[in-house]
């Protein structure tokens, strides 16, 4: 058996004592089993969260400006989005919020949340929106509804960078985040 959190779990041992499996394929196993039993446990999620605490800032924007229009962003706001080189914070309290603070010449914007839970967010083109964000395959994912629409951002850490991809029906932007030190 394997207790996490408050789930049990029962594993057939004989998974686990077949000489076929190499000790990479039972590491790879065990996380995924975490991956997928462990979402609601406090100690998992700070662990999978503090890859994306901290100050990042923008150091590439790839067709932001047609998701921008995909959205429903007005002229004047995609333009202000297209010039800002935004810093974005990410923070962790020991009450399980998370924060992620973006901060551009234009406008400082800031939202407070636990994953999982849906909470209303003005974007920064003005969008009143109903988000979620959520953890899964080590990606953070948010998801943003409003008039029948629906936008997902989806940020990985792949080399030390920060890859936020933003998908807007068939239209995708990718922005890339360093560490700030």
């Amino acid at each position: 058996m394997l207790l996490i959190g408050q789930r049990v779990v029962t594993l057939i041992p004989a998974l686990f004592k077949s000489p076929s499996i190499l000790l990479c394929d039972f590491v790879t196993l065990y996380i995924h089993i975490l991956n997928v039993l462990c979402c609601n446990c406090p100690f998992f999620l700070v662990t999978m969260v503090e890859q994306f605490v901290g100050k990042w800032k923008m150091t590439s924007s790839d067709n932001f400006d047609e998701y921008m229009k995909a959205v429903g962003a007005g002229f004047a706001s995609r333009q202000m989005a297209n010039l800002a080189k935004p810093s974005l914070t990410i923070a962790l309290d020991d009450q399980g919020f998370i924060s992620m603070k973006a901060v551009t010449t234009f406008k400082t914007l800031e939202i407070k949340f636990k994953l999982d839970e849906e909470f209303d967010e003005t974007t920064a083109d003005d969008r009143k929106v109903k988000t979620i964000m959520s953890l899964a395959d080590g990606k953070l994912i948010q998801t943003q509804t409003w008039e029948g629409k629906t936008t997902i951002i989806e940020r990985e850490i792949q080399d030390s960078k920060m890859i936020a991809k933003c998908t807007m029906d068939d239209v995708v932007a990718i922005r890339t985040y360093e560490k700030d030190a």
